[in-house]
């Protein structure tokens, strides 16, 4: 029993003793830093690596083939993620400051990289690899981290971005998003528009496209939950309420659609596709007056487009109006429907 103790009391004073002589080379390290004496900070900030140097390297080892594996095996094999000490990510991170002032930037990017791995919240770890990263013409990546630290609540990350600092990336991915969006190729736009995302995940604008995306995709729920920040962070903003409809008429929850377009309206009245749209709702809950109003209005605002023009014939003929179905399908057919055309050969 007395050996047991004493061997415990050997170890814990060992650790003491290694924790002493860890923490003076760190702050030894910190005032050579503070005074510009950056080699003499490597060489302290590298003692101090040493000391845990096996343990941290089997960690990164770990964490490495950790990522190899994807978030569905992780789930059904039960792979857990290895942890450490995050405190052996201070010196990494500070050998990287020192490394980036002596511009040993490659050094530096590699210490950065190790106590993130360590530590995944040190922001300021991301922040000063984000520079280095951007400094060397890898833009996106760069952005991507400064990103991460401004989340992770990095004041100095934060101050760049409130400047726009990385929206000139975004924007290019967003340009991209857009033009993939208008030609239906939904699964390619969401891979340009989740880039933006990560630089910008404020972004309103890009939230709003992602959730067209899911619309167009089939996947309504995840949709919602990008128009329902949307909402949250501007409730007066016209278009998350018309893409929050969208999702609710892909779900065939017409009233809840008619809601968020009529109040996408009541926001901006001269909106046409929420007019389309609330006209669509209205004929799915057999409100014939109030769709044959709203396409009037798509008509008004958009008077060289057969569209609305048709679908009023169509509505109209299929309520026994064929008088004026037959105006709206020759005027359809004026401007250059075939469809419409097809009915308007049957009018006298």
């Amino acid at each position: 029993m007395h050996k047991v103790l004493i061997s415990v009391l050997i170890v814990v004073c060992s650790t003491q003793l290694l924790f002493a002589q860890t923490d003076s080379l760190l702050k030894k390290g910190i005032t050579n830093q503070k005074e510009g004496k950056h080699e003499l900070a490597v060489a302290d900030f590298s003692e101090v690596i040493k000391k845990n140097d096996a343990e941290v390297r089997a960690y990164v080892k770990k964490w490495d083939e950790y990522q190899k594996v994807s978030d569905f095996d992780r789930a059904e094999k039960g792979v857990e993620a290895p942890s450490a000490d995050a405190a052996f990510a201070r010196a990494y991170y500070l050998r990287g400051v020192s490394y980036s002032a002596m511009k040993k930037n490659e050094e530096a990017i590699k210490d950065f990289t190790i106590a993130i791995k360590v530590s995944p919240a040190e922001g300021g770890a991301y922040y000063e690899r984000g520079k280095l990263i951007w400094l060397a013409g890898k833009k996106y990546d760069g952005c991507t981290d400064l990103s991460k630290a401004r989340m992770l609540g990095d004041s100095l990350a934060k101050e760049m971005f409130d400047k726009k600092f990385c929206w000139n990336e975004a924007a290019v991915f967003y340009k991209d998003a857009m033009t993939s969006l208008k030609l239906n190729q939904y699964q390619e736009s969401l891979n340009m528009i989740e880039q933006s995302i990560k630089l910008c995940p404020d972004s309103v604008t890009y939230c709003l496209v992602r959730g067209r995306c899911y619309i167009g995709l089939g996947k309504a729920e995840k949709a919602f939950l990008d128009f329902d920040k949307a909402i949250a962070a501007t409730p007066n903003n016209a278009d998350a309420y018309f893409g929050r409809g969208l999702a609710f008429y892909s779900k065939r929850k017409y009233q809840e659609a008619f809601d968020d377009m009529d109040k996408a309206i009541r926001l901006n009245s001269s909106f046409v596709d929420a007019y389309l749209y609330r006209a669509y709702t209205c004929e799915s809950m057999n409100k014939v007056q109030s769709a044959l109003y709203d396409y009037q209005q798509v008509q008004r605002m958009k008077p060289k487009d057969p569209f609305a023009f048709y679908k009023s014939g169509l509505l109209k003929n299929e309520n026994g109006d064929s008088k004026g179905a037959c105006i709206d399908f020759k005027k359809a057919e004026a401007l250059g429907s075939a469809e419409a055309g097809d009915y308007a050969k049957s009018c006298k």
